[in-house]
């Protein structure tokens, strides 16, 4: 038996069609078994039942049918952005024949978009990843728009070889919007830098030890920075993904938190935001200590046997920054 939208949303039965039978065919038999289950919750009013049987069918077999009903049952409970989705999808997949489970789907969906932001995301290049809140959600061009709770949020993309780019949004329930996401090329290693070449004089030769012990303590200072940095952003990463199988667990979905006030969500995304920061500052600390390091020996180097008054053999120096990768390459006689 296949219930249509209308039914499932009343809790009244209707004989089942031949081609709704042939849809459900379709299901396989585990996923079959949970679609029944939660239609029967959704005849008793038990939308909470009926939402968990449809998502554990969804997670098996990602069918249009299964989608109409799990948008329903997230519309029954107030997930709103999640009714939207799933009604979209439906509305998406399904066979143009189906007229009345499709006119029902729309007012479904036109109840469920009075609550959220509507939002069509335009990224180029083709082929990037879209983000919403730091959550990948696809990739350019999108199938579908993108659904927000009302407040502000952040709508992002990448992309190998390109910088990533971030823009940011402030949902309103009942509105749509477009937001349009431009992703520049990342400068590759080696191209556009121009080298310079640096022909030192013979420092006196009191200056030499301080200047090098100076650039030491530097380099070390900045290492250690980096190393202390890298295991807090650990630590909140390690903290981050607690929580998140937390969420999962209890809520069944590690893409997205719930609707609503969730203190572990809030606890999530600090984490995030924790480990990001703390990650960042232990890379371009570790980044300058090298560099300062590295220049001090080549200082060193170009200096060990210069006589004072006298130029020494020149260094040539060519920056080079790009995905991934930063720093200076030094080359010439020392």
């Amino acid at each position: 038996m296949a219930v249509a939208l209308t039914a499932q949303a009343a809790g009244a039965q209707q004989p089942a069609t031949a081609a709704a039978a042939g849809e459900t065919d379709a299901l396989t038999d585990k996923a079959r078994q949970l679609y029944e289950e939660g239609r029967q919750a959704a005849a008793a009013g038990k939308w909470a039942d009926a939402h968990a049987s449809f998502l554990a069918a969804w997670a098996i077999k990602p069918h249009y049918q299964i989608a109409s009903n799990l948008g329903v049952a997230c519309l029954k409970l107030g997930k709103h952005r999640d009714a939207a989705e799933y009604l979209t999808r439906y509305l998406r997949e399904a066979p143009a024949t189906k007229v009345n489970e499709r006119q029902n789907a729309e007012a479904s969906l036109k109840e469920a978009l009075a609550k959220v932001a509507s939002v069509t995301v335009q990224v180029t290049p083709a082929g990037a990843e879209v983000t919403v809140d730091g959550a990948v959600v696809g990739k350019a061009p999108l199938a579908d728009r993108v659904f927000l709770a009302p407040g502000e949020h952040e709508i992002g993309a990448k992309l190998e070889g390109y910088a990533p780019a971030t823009r940011p949004i402030a949902a309103v329930a009942g509105r749509a919007e477009t937001v349009t996401v431009q992703l520049e090329r990342a400068p590759v290693a080696g191209v556009g830098a121009r080298p310079f070449v640096v022909e030192p004089v013979a420092p006196r030769a009191e200056l030499r030890t301080p200047l090098l012990v100076t650039g030491g303590v530097v380099a070390g200072a900045g290492i250690v920075t980096g190393v202390v940095f890298a295991v807090l952003a650990g630590n909140r990463a390690d903290h981050a993904e607690e929580v998140r199988n937390e969420l999962k667990a209890q809520w069944g979905d590690e893409k997205r938190c719930p609707e609503g006030d969730v203190p572990r969500c809030s606890d999530l995304k600090d984490a995030v935001y924790d480990e990001i920061d703390l990650g960042n500052v232990a890379f371009w600390s570790l980044v300058a200590g090298g560099t300062v390091g590295v220049g001090t020996l080549v200082y060193g180097l170009v200096t060990m046997n210069a006589e004072p008054q006298k130029t020494v053999p020149g260094t040539r120096v060519a920056p080079f920054l790009g995905p991934g990768i930063a720093g200076l390459s030094f080359s010439g006689r020392f």
